[in-house]
């Protein structure tokens, strides 16, 4: 997302355009020459200051809401700055410390601890947060159990490299013999166990030779659910923490505005698109006002991250904000976070 440095930008254009972006951020707003003058030490007077900011409109990376306010950033002076100008941010020691203790990595579940991860995040950074869980497809098959429940009931547990686990209640012919629990159990791990879930649902129906005939039926049915399951992954499945902190903030107190923010935080298959359709690059990505993939996010910045688990990527997780965003905090916070989530994830996987 980086732009080319415009290199009519210089030194104390990017000073004071970093002071504006700074102060608007901070108050809500417009920053005038006056104000800047009277809080940082440029060394030149007020209408050296006002020239400056003038030129900087002209070049779109300030605008005006009216002849006599002072400036706001533009979604181009969000970029550059986010870019070229912010200082680089980590939480100090004692947030970080909070932060980890309130996850629980004694829970098992990984939709319960991504749904942790997101409240911590979202409390962090003072931003909605949101976050995908770990595709199924990608996963490897670790484990496959099968549970006699009761007459011709069954009940397939499979758990995935990435922690998820996938549940089904099968039913079996009631004219076939009452299978044996342990045998249907080592069968199904021998077949499908440590091969990848993508691979087996693209594959032909495993054949089964004449000794375990009395199987087919079962894993034929295992292999429809686990196909269905890799089918349906994730277009809806997205945990969103944090929705309260978006009518914090001044820019929305306007109805319209934050019923069409509000609106998309109810579509997690829109969420998703948003995660699907913007480039995630291997560090936090920062997507600003009008680079939105989605119209109703045309006020919002968007702060993001991939999140693996045994060092392959597995989800995303991220916060959602106007575009008068705490950029330093944000990024700090996501990087954090994604990191932490698949450390615990990966330990989770290997347990």
């Amino acid at each position: 997302m980086k732009e080319a440095v415009d290199f009519l930008i210089d030194s104390r254009k990017q000073v004071i355009l970093k002071a504006v972006v700074t102060d608007y951020v901070r108050t809500a707003e417009p920053v005038g020459s006056a104000m800047l003058v009277e809080r940082y030490r440029f060394g030149v007077k007020s209408a050296t200051i006002r020239s400056e900011l003038a030129e900087l409109a002209e070049m779109g990376y300030l605008h005006q809401p009216h002849t006599s306010a002072g400036r706001m950033p533009s979604d181009r002076g969000y970029r550059f700055f986010v870019d070229w100008l912010m200082d680089s941010a980590s939480l100090d020691n004692r947030q970080a410390d909070r932060a980890l203790g309130k996850l629980n990595p004694h829970r098992s579940e990984v939709d319960i601890i991504i749904d942790q991860t997101c409240r911590i995040l979202a409390d962090l950074a003072q931003y909605t947060s949101m976050a995908t869980s770990p595709a199924v497809k990608d996963a490897t098959i670790s484990h496959i159990s099968i549970v006699n429940i009761g007459g011709d009931r069954l009940l397939a547990v499979v758990v995935l490299s990435n922690g998820r686990v996938l549940h089904e209640l099968l039913e079996i012919d009631p004219k076939s013999r009452r299978m044996d629990s342990v045998r249907a159990t080592n069968f199904l791990t021998g077949r499908l166990a440590g091969r990848e879930l993508a691979t087996v649902c693209a594959g032909p129906m495993e054949s089964v030779p004449e000794d375990a005939a009395d199987m087919a039926e079962l894993l034929g049915k295992v292999m429809r659910f686990l196909r269905r399951e890799a089918e349906s992954d994730g277009e809806t499945d997205v945990h969103l923490e944090g929705a309260g902190y978006m009518m914090h903030q001044p820019e929305f107190k306007d109805a319209e505005r934050l019923e069409t923010v509000l609106s998309l935080l109810d579509r997690r298959r829109m969420l998703y698109r948003l995660f699907s359709s913007v480039y995630l690059g291997p560090d936090v990505t920062v997507i600003i006002g009008s680079e939105n993939p989605l119209d109703e996010m045309r006020d919002c910045s968007f702060v993001a991250s991939k999140y693996c688990i045994n060092g392959r990527v597995a989800g995303s997780i991220g916060v959602l904000g106007p575009t008068r965003m705490d950029y330093p905090r944000a990024v700090s916070a996501v990087h954090f976070m994604a990191a932490n989530l698949g450390e615990l994830l990966t330990s989770l996987s290997v347990a």
